[in-house]
């Protein structure tokens, strides 16, 4: 619960203080404007859970995660041998029964035992849903930029970029969920995702 709070604190001095530093994008946006986005708002993000930490440990305050998770040699083994779908449905097990921290672990641990697999983008968006449904929107948005990063054109990509640009709107930043919805229909017109996004960039349009 105190980190809830901290947490909010040091969100909002970033959103009135810093925020004017964040990345101005046009109605029309190109690939290398995205990415840009994507560096900074990430940029934004660790330099925050740097300022988090600093506090948590001023006040001795330690993240149940890292109490109520096993390390990283623990989990590497526990997955040794299995594949990625099979990484996949215990990480989801996990979600659905509200364990995200574990499922967290899980997926984390394949990601850096293996960086350029390329389930990696899916674990990056069971990463991000995780901390959505948390309501950590920072973190999700991060995890699903991430995802994008991973496999821009993968599986996932289209629900990655949709749940990325419903953290922006959480976050209060319309100009960014402006911005991914756009690279959404662009990329993945004929998705489902991309349909959804193009009719809420027409409401977006009228507000």
């Amino acid at each position: 619960m105190k980190r809830v709070f901290l947490c909010g604190f040091v969100l909002l001095g970033l959103s009135c203080a810093e925020a004017e530093d964040l990345v101005k994008v046009k109605a029309k946006s190109n690939e290398s404007e995205f990415e840009e986005l994507i560096r900074n708002h990430n940029g934004k993000i660790e330099e925050l859970e740097h300022r988090i930490k600093i506090i948590e440990q001023n006040l001795g305050i330690y993240r149940s995660d890292s109490i109520i998770t096993k390390n990283h040699e623990q989990i590497s083994s526990e997955i040794k041998g299995k594949s990625p779908t099979e990484i996949l449905e215990i990480a989801k097990d996990f979600l659905k029964h509200d364990r995200y921290g574990e499922a967290r672990s899980v997926l984390t641990v394949f990601i850096k035992n293996n960086p350029k697999n390329s389930y990696c983008g899916t674990m990056h968006f069971y990463i991000g849903k995780s901390y959505f449904e948390e309501k950590d929107y920072q973190n999700a948005a991060k995890a699903y930029m991430e995802s994008f990063e991973a496999s821009p054109k993968g599986s996932k990509t289209p629900d990655a970029l949709y749940e990325l640009s419903e953290c922006f709107m959480k976050l209060g930043k319309k100009d960014h969920q402006k911005t991914t919805l756009e690279k959404l229909v662009s990329t993945f017109p004929r998705s489902e995702q991309g349909r959804k996004a193009a009719k809420e960039l027409k409401n977006l349009k009228k507000s």
